[in-house]
């Protein structure tokens, strides 16, 4: 089982989003807080609510009613709909729940078996087999860009960093939106890195923008991974 640490729960800050200006102004005061979201009471949803949180850049988490001994269970479609929309946001927002969710949803598509591997997951497994059904085009271009990081990987190595080489029998692809920028989030679980290239990889491109350009909060991808 994965050990996740719990928030220092004498420095958070509970709210919802839009998130109170005096609310705000406690955490500039000290920005030591952490801020506990309530999902289901916030006015903002999907897009709208991930955008506002990415803006402010601030230290987030959500409370999620998410087992059924809450009396306000969130519905699969709702955190689908949340879910979905962290993964395709052309910007970055690190929120650990959904996060680790992305994790268990790529590593079950990969094949691993997670049963009783993460504590609290967003997902029963049922709903998670069903989001990759719903979603399996989305999901399957994050494993593909995923697998081909090994590629990316090689340009740290001096004798290897030549374009002729990295790229010579693999496709280009040109496509700035071909994935969402949450992807970089993956490298911050150490877990994540460390298991997910032991399974057999798939066919790997370079991806020209994301490789080289500063996409991701006007940092190079080398940055999140190394």
């Amino acid at each position: 089982m994965l050990e996740i640490k719990p928030l220092n729960t004498d420095k958070v800050i509970s709210c919802t989003v839009p998130i109170e200006i005096n609310k705000l102004q406690e955490y500039f005061n000290d920005k030591e807080y952490r801020f506990e979201i309530n999902y289901n009471n916030s006015s903002l949803k999907k897009k709208e609510f991930l955008t506002y949180l990415s803006n402010l850049e601030i230290p987030s988490d959500l409370v999620l009613p998410i087992k059924s001994v809450h009396r306000n269970l969130l519905s699969y479609e709702v955190k689908s709909s949340l879910l979905y929309e962290y993964m395709v946001l052309p910007a970055i927002i690190l929120i650990p729940t959904l996060n680790l969710a992305v994790s268990s949803i790529i590593f079950r598509a990969k094949g691993y078996n997670l049963k009783d591997a993460y504590p609290n997951p967003y997902f029963s497994e049922e709903e998670a087999d069903s989001f990759i059904k719903q979603n399996n085009e989305l999901i399957q271009k994050w494993i593909t860009f995923l697998d081909s990081c090994t590629i990316y990987a090689q340009k740290s190595i001096p004798e290897l960093n030549e374009m002729d080489f990295l790229t010579g029998g693999i496709e280009t692809i040109e496509d700035r939106n071909y994935i969402g920028h949450n992807v970089v989030n993956l490298f911050s679980l150490d877990f994540f890195f460390h298991n997910y290239y032991s399974k057999e990889l798939g066919t790997l491109y370079y991806f020209k923008y994301q490789f080289d350009d500063r996409m991701f909060k006007g940092l190079v991808y080398v940055f999140y991974i190394m």
